[in-house]
């Protein structure tokens, strides 16, 4: 396996972050507009990727465990692992290897009362990492993170590896094909290069799971379009087109919950992810597998 996008560009995209302070304004400004506009109309402003993702997949796959460990692959700045442990009451775990964002993530645990110690500061790929937490974790997600390498089956290998007998593994990774390839080309086309173009198809994707140890319970495109699945240089006068789109993303999100609900249209020309949840299986002492 080769890794496509190197430590230094992780480093300076987390020093790039918000602070902490700047963070819990963004939530207080929420909690203010929820009062000015009311929460069914801010409701419906969310990106539907995100409403689909967490109200209706999350919803009906996601264990109802509480308690659980949960480790992030790649977990750094730690928001996502803290609205995890408030929706599902799991204990949220990070592995990260970039200083910058060992140091964020920490900050972010600290926060919420979390351990910041429970962000582990290591290579997920080295030997030692993968001694230390053999079948440690319930649940294992990475989101964005596979795609960043070749030999890919092996990543989802370690993935797995972590995991309890019974665990879920969850991996998702952007679509940067059809119509998203075109606008990462436009916005970013740097970015084209750091990811691994080749299983962002959703047969290969499949593929990439052991059928052998996994239980599949999901795997599909989500989501219909998604301009802030985009970024562009911080330099680039791209810059100011592609934040005009993002408030256009506002009430393209209106239209798509009033128009398709909680069903979606998914599809591998317009998804903005792709996204696999399974359980690993119980194998028994004569090879098979008990679910």
């Amino acid at each position: 396996m080769k890794k496509i996008t190197e430590k230094t560009y992780w480093n300076s995209m987390y020093r790039s972050k918000p602070l902490e302070r700047q963070q819990c304004s963004r939530e207080k400004l929420k909690i203010l507009l929820k009062k000015l506009l009311g929460r069914k109309i801010l409701e419906y402003k969310r990106n539907y990727a995100d409403y689909l993702l967490w109200d209706v997949i999350y919803k009906k796959y996601m264990p109802k465990t509480k308690g659980a460990k949960i480790l992030e692959v790649g977990s750094a700045p730690g928001n996502y692992l803290v609205r995890l442990k408030h929706a599902f009451g799991f204990v949220p775990y990070g592995v990260e290897y970039s200083e910058s964002g060992v140091e964020l993530n920490r900050n972010i645990f600290s926060l919420d009362n979390i351990n910041p110690d429970n962000v582990i500061q290591a290579d997920f790929l080295s030997d030692e990492f993968h001694r230390q937490y053999k079948e440690y974790f319930d649940i294992v997600i990475s989101r964005g993170f596979i795609e960043h390498f070749t030999g890919v089956g092996d990543i989802v290998e370690k993935h797995i590896n972590l995991l309890t007998k019974g665990g879920y593994i969850i991996v998702s990774i952007p679509n940067i094909r059809g119509i998203n390839y075109i606008l990462t080309w436009i916005f970013h086309r740097k970015g084209i290069s750091m990811h691994n173009m080749d299983i962002m198809q959703k047969e290969k994707f499949a593929k990439l799971f052991d059928k052998n140890s996994l239980l599949t319970l999901f795997c599909d495109y989500y989501g219909i379009f998604n301009f802030g699945q985009f970024r562009t240089e911080r330099n680039s006068p791209m810059r100011f087109v592609l934040n005009f789109c993002k408030k256009l993303q506002l009430i393209l999100n209106v239209a798509f919950r009033l128009i398709f609900k909680d069903k979606g249209m998914e599809n591998r020309l317009f998804s903005p992810y792709l996204l696999f949840i399974g359980v690993k299986k119980n194998k028994t002492a004569g090879g098979t597998s008990e679910n």
